[in-house]
């Protein structure tokens, strides 16, 4: 039996289901799609006739399943399908989560964690009636599974957006917890996903603090701290996103959501060049200095002095400066060095990496599946789990995920270690609510 702790409930629906919603749906949210598609795309939807355009469901899943190597906001283009064609209303959560999770069950998923997300504005009267709605779909899930001789336990994760209300949305959950018992049973974290460019977990320091405190003061209502990191990094050079996945797992997360900036191949950035903020910059070398000693152990690196220079140089600029960095030979052999020693001290946290065969190599545009960096995660000593992300736009599935790892070059008996650890790594176990 398997483990999914990284799947977002929407992105969980296949083609022919979607299209279906989208068909019942009378009025489409079509603003939130036309444009990001073909934008992404350079294609043109005509939602007058879309539904006759695309009455041939393999020319939907053509449309609708992300298969290429593109980046993040291609990827987000087709996910917008999704979020145009389905009404979201209380009746629709309900149904899309029964479904889904008696489909996880058919596939061998014994117990998964679905991430749902709302609108940042949304009332609080409509998020409660919303994840009301979610959470009654999990207990008519598992019950029709069990009806069917099939056993699956399913929790909620709720994503909260990264830039506006994420405090007062945790302080409604934490509230309800206290008074619903339904939504005490099932919810089990929050997640940060999304774009991650422009946010740095800094930011989000005394959050998760505030979290851990609340998780230790109150066991029974304990969240998990999930959050999406290392999976695009357009914004920044490969050193800061390293750096972004251990800040990550250093302030506290639980679960880091694809971290491929860890631990991908080096040299996949050689004679690129990147642009970050002068203050992303200072960051990355304020570390630097501060563990120069430690970097070094890993291999070779810039020197102390250099580093140093560039500092003083770089805080005498604009605030508005932001620094160029062309990935040559040196550069590429430095990350690797800096990479090693963001795995040893990942390593050394409770943090555990979810890890998305299909869509770290779309999203991360990796040439092949040898490519991803789960065997050098696992040689590395962190704490892995596989998980689908979403399926129904991947057009794949748990299992199919775990096949995926193999041609990534982690072996059979490697793999049967990280299925079985999966059940360890649970939100409920991770925040303390329960002893493993």
């Amino acid at each position: 039996m398997y483990c999914d702790l990284h799947n977002h409930l929407y992105g969980c629906l296949p083609a022919e289901t979607l299209f279906r919603i989208g068909k019942e749906n009378p009025s489409p949210r079509w603003h939130l799609y036309l444009e990001s598609f073909e934008s992404a795309y350079g294609i043109k939807i005509n939602p007058k006739t879309f539904f006759e355009d695309y009455k041939d469901i393999e020319k939907f899943k053509k449309l609708y399943h992300f298969k290429e190597k593109s980046p993040f906001l291609h990827f987000q283009a087709k996910f917008n399908l999704i979020i145009a064609l389905v009404q979201f209303h209380n009746k629709e959560i309900t149904e899309v989560t029964k479904d889904i999770i008696v489909s996880h069950a058919l596939n061998e998923v014994s117990y998964a964690e679905y991430r749902l997300m709302f609108a940042k504005d949304e009332s609080k009267e409509v998020y409660f009636q919303k994840l009301m709605a979610a959470c009654v779909g999990m207990i008519e899930g598992e019950g029709l599974a069990k009806k069917n001789g099939l056993s699956i336990e399913a929790k909620l994760v709720m994503s909260i957006h990264r830039d506006l209300n994420f405090e007062k949305h945790y302080d409604w959950m934490k509230n309800w917890m206290e008074k619903e018992s339904i939504i005490k049973d099932y919810l089990v974290g929050i997640d940060f996903c999304h774009i991650e460019e422009g946010f740095p977990p800094k930011d989000k320091k005394t959050f998760f603090a505030n979290i851990l405190k609340d998780n230790q003061a109150e066991t029974s209502t304990a969240l998990s701290i999930l959050y999406h990191v290392g999976e695009s990094f357009r914004d920044k050079t490969p050193f800061s996103a390293a750096r972004w996945v251990l800040e990550s797992a250093n302030y506290g997360a639980h679960r880091l959501g694809h971290a491929l900036a860890l631990g991908v191949a080096a040299d996949m950035f050689l004679s690129e060049e990147r642009t970050e903020s002068l203050s992303e910059r200072l960051d990355q070398l304020e570390l630097e200095l501060e563990n120069y000693d430690s970097i070094k152990e890993f291999g070779p690196y810039f020197s102390k002095q250099e580093i140093d220079e560039e500092r003083k140089a770089l805080q005498k600029e604009d605030p508005a400066h932001s620094v160029r960095m062309l990935m040559n030979a040196d550069k590429i052999r430095f990350l690797n060095t800096f990479q090693n020693y963001c795995l040893a001290n990942v390593a050394k946290t409770n943090a555990v990496i979810e890890s998305c065969p299909s869509s770290n190599h779309y999203i991360g545009m990796l040439e092949k599946f040898s490519d991803h960096p789960i065997a050098r995660f696992y040689d590395n000593q962190i704490k892995l789990t596989i998980g689908s992300d979403d399926p129904g736009l991947f057009h794949t599935n748990l299992r199919e995920e775990y096949n995926l790892a193999l041609e990534s070059g982690i072996s059979e008996k490697n793999l049967e270690e990280i299925r079985e650890q999966s059940f360890r790594y649970k939100s409920t176990l991770l925040s303390g609510r329960e002893s493993d």
